[in-house]
């Protein structure tokens, strides 16, 4: 099966942005000129330039056009994400020190945890994650399954991602509570039985099919979730 009609354009705006047929500051093509040279519908057309603003490579405005404004994606890191391009910056701007890299078959508690059936397969990085270039203790211990037969297993250990790739997937999040192992704690230099915040990632590709599951185990006192609720006042 391939990817949705707005997937393979986004990769393609996002190709032409990087190989400099479009630089910062350029109007890209219409949505009308989109839709006509493709064959595509409006919708699908702002599915795909959708995924280019969340990545803060385009600004769109009304009577101005679509407009370039970064050759890469912008965002800062973190955790909890709310978008591709919040997944990716996590991604860039922290690594895993030292991974431990095998295979593992689900058994019970592994399939129940990651939410895949018994004795299936996958490829497993784990270990401590830090900020990259900082000399703070890890933020987390990151534990990430990659179905074993996909081609990417390299991508896990090296972090080489790219946005490209990030919009063919769902993200499903969750956020639970959790207690530090011995283990964690001695490894992420933390108190042993602290509280802990777990925030798991799943990556569902275009087809619905499950590609990979990141779990991050984050001491409590390191690591908050903030938003905010904005109020429209009215001047009247």
């Amino acid at each position: 099966m391939t990817d949705p009609q707005h997937v393979l354009l986004a990769q393609d705006l996002i190709s032409r942005i990087q190989s400099g047929e479009f630089t910062v500051g350029d109007k890209l093509p219409t949505e009308l000129e989109l839709c006509e040279t493709r064959s595509l519908a409006r919708g699908t057309v702002r599915q795909a330039l959708k995924h280019l603003e969340d990545a803060g490579m385009i600004s769109r405005r009304r009577g101005a056009g679509t407009t370039v404004e970064a050759p890469d994606p912008v965002a800062g890191h973190q955790a909890f994400v709310t978008s591709s391009i919040g997944m990716l910056a996590f991604v860039e701007r922290t690594r895993i020190v030292d991974p431990i890299a095998k295979i593992v078959v689900a058994d019970n508690y592994l399939a129940d945890r990651i939410g895949v059936p018994t004795e299936s397969e996958w490829y497993c990085v784990s270990g401590p994650r830090i900020v990259r270039g900082s000399a703070l203790p890890p933020i987390c211990w990151s534990e990430v399954y990659l179905r074993s037969d996909l081609p990417h297993r390299q991508m896990v250990m090296t972090g080489e991602f790219g946005i490209g790739n990030l919009v063919r997937q769902r993200i499903e999040q969750v956020v639970s509570g959790a207690v530090l192992s011995s283990d964690l704690s001695h490894a992420l230099d933390a108190e042993n039985g602290s509280a802990a915040l777990v925030v798991t990632h799943r990556h569902v590709n275009s087809n619905g099919l499950l590609e990979a599951v990141g779990i991050h185990t984050h001491p409590a006192d390191r690591y908050r979730i903030m938003t905010s609720v904005g109020v429209q006042l009215s001047t009247d």
